[in-house]
C-alpha cells in the first residue's frame, strides 16, 4: 500500500510541475510558413501598386499646320561629252608575265621560305628591260619552308610576298642576279626578301 501511495504522490508532483511549467513556443509547418511569405510578398505589391500616382489628362497640342510652297522649276542643260583622247601611257612591259620561250640570259635563283608560312602569290619582278627588250613579272607559290629552284631572265628584280600568318614581305634593295654560273639563294621571312 505504500507503494501504491508513493506512485500516486509521484504522480500527483508530476502533474503539478508541469502544470506550472512554462507554456511551449508553437512551431509553424513549412506550408504556414510559406504562405506567410506568400501574403508578404502580396501586401508589398499591392502597396507598390498604391503608390503608382494616377494617369491625369494633359490638353493634346495642337498639329502642326503645313504650307508647301512649289520649288522651281528645273531645267535640263543637256551634257557635251568631251571626245575621248587617245590612250598615251604605254603599258609597262615589266609588268606584264614575262616571255614564254626568253631569248635574253637566265639564271637560277632557289627561294628559300623562311617565314613560318605558306606564301601566295610571291612576285618578282624585273625593274627594267633587257638589251634583247624582254622583261616580265614572276609569280610563285611556296608551301612553309618550301626551296624550289626557278629560272628567271638576268636583271634587277623587286619582289613581294604575301603569307598566310598574314605578313607582306617586301625587297629592300634591287635583287640584282645576273651570274649565271651559279644558283642564288634569296631568303623569304615575315617582312623582307633578300639574298642569303
Amino acid at each position: 500500500m505504500k507503494r501504491k501511495l508513493m506512485s500516486v504522490i509521484s504522480i500527483l508532483v508530476v502533474a503539478v510541475l508541469s502544470a506550472c511549467a512554462p507554456a511551449a513556443t508553437p512551431t509553424m509547418s513549412v506550408e504556414e510558413l510559406q504562405g506567410t511569405a506568400i501574403a508578404d510578398a502580396w501586401i508589398a505589391m499591392t502597396m507598390t501598386q498604391a503608390a503608382i500616382p494616377t494617369a491625369t489628362q494633359t490638353p493634346i497640342p495642337p498639329t502642326p499646320t503645313m504650307t508647301f510652297t512649289p520649288q522651281p522649276t528645273l531645267v535640263f542643260i543637256p551634257t557635251v561629252v568631251p571626245p575621248t583622247l587617245p590612250d598615251t601611257a604605254a603599258v609597262n612591259p615589266c609588268n606584264e608575265p614575262p616571255p614564254a620561250d626568253p631569248k635574253g640570259a637566265v639564271v637560277k635563283i632557289k627561294f628559300i621560305n623562311k617565314s613560318g608560312g605558306n606564301i601566295s602569290p610571291l612576285s618578282f619582278g624585273m625593274m627594267d628591260e633587257n638589251a634583247l627588250k624582254e622583261c616580265g613579272t614572276y609569280s610563285f607559290s611556296l608551301a612553309k619552308f618550301d626551296e624550289p629552284e626557278v629560272v628567271v631572265l638576268a636583271g634587277c628584280y623587286w619582289g613581294m610576298a604575301y603569307t598566310d600568318l598574314p605578313s607582306i614581305a617586301k625587297t629592300v634593295n634591287a635583287l640584282c642576279v645576273t651570274d649565271t654560273t651559279k644558283t642564288t639563294a634569296i631568303w623569304i621571312t615575315n617582312e623582307v626578301i633578300n639574298f642569303h
